[in-house]
C-alpha cells in the first residue's frame, strides 16, 4: 500500500520527525530509510532503540499514530499513475485485486475515511489479520488463498525491501516499483523481480499478460 498505491511514505517520515522533535531529537528522513515497510511489531523496538527513546511502546505508538492520522486528513494521495492504471486496465474486468499491507487495520480504516481506498480492492489483508508480517511470505500466501489464486497466476506490485522480500518468497510474479529503492537495490533482493519506474511501465507489462 504505502509507496505502491499511496504516496504516503513521506507522511510516515513526517510523523516520525514530529515525534522525534517532541523528544528534542533532531533528525532527517535519511535516518529513517531502514524502517520503510516494517510492521509495527518490528518498527517500534528498533525506532526507540536507534533514537534512545525510553517509555512504553504503546505510548510511543499512540503518539506517532496521532501525528500520522492528522497528516493523512489533508495530505494523503495516490501514487502518480495508479488510478489511471486501475481505471483503464483493471476496472470492469474479472481480475481479482487485493491489498496486502504491514499497516494495522486501525490505520487502514483511517485511510479509508480520508481517501476511500476500498473502491479499488476486492480484498484487504492488514498486519492485524495476518499470521506473520512481511518480510514473511505468509501475508501474500494467505491473500492468494483467500482469493482462490495460485502463485503462478498472481502478480504482486511492491516497492519496499520488506515487501519485495515477502512477495518474492511467495513464488508469485513480482514487479518492483522504484518509489523507495533503486533498480540495483531491487535486483539485490531477487533477480527475478521485474523493475518498473512508473505505472506506465507496469501498464505495458500487465497488458502483455492479459
Amino acid at each position: 500500500m504505502d509507496g505502491t498505491v499511496l504516496d504516503s511514505e513521506g507522511l510516515f517520515d513526517q510523523a516520525q520527525l514530529l515525534l522525534l522533535k517532541e523528544f528534542n531529537i533532531v533528525s532527517s528522513v535519511h535516518d529513517l530509510e531502514e524502517f520503510k515497510g516494517m510492521s509495527y511489531k518490528d518498527f517500534y523496538p528498533l525506532f526507540m532503540s536507534k533514537f534512545n527513546i525510553t517509555g512504553e511502546i504503546d505510548n510511543i505508538r499512540s503518539k506517532l499514530r496521532i501525528y500520522l492520522h492528522k497528516l493523512m486528513e489533508t495530505e494523503l494521495k495516490y501514487i502518480q499513475g495508479f488510478e489511471d492504471f486501475y481505471n483503464i486496465l483493471i476496472k470492469n474486468t474479472n481480475l481479482k485485486i487485493g491489498l496486502v499491507t504491514n499497516t494495522t487495520r486501525l490505520t487502514y480504516q483511517k485511510i479509508q475515511s480520508c481517501i476511500n481506498i476500498d473502491k479499488y480492492f476486492n480484498f484487504v489483508l492488514t498486519v492485524t489479520e495476518s499470521t506473520e508480517p512481511k518480510p514473511s511470505p505468509k501475508p501474500y500466501i494467505e491473500s492468494m488463498e483467500a482469493l482462490s489464486l495460485k502463485p503462478k497466476n498472481t502478480l504482486i506490485i511492491e516497492d519496499s525491501k520488506t515487501g519485495l522480500q515477502s512477495a518474492a518468497k511467495s513464488k508469485a510474479k513480482v514487479v518492483g516499483l522504484t518509489t523507495s529503492l533503486t533498480e540495483n537495490q531491487i535486483k539485490d533482493i531477487d533477480k527475478s523481480i521485474i523493475i518498473a519506474n512508473s505505472y506506465n511501465e507496469i501498464h505495458t507489462y500487465v497488458s502483455l499478460l492479459l
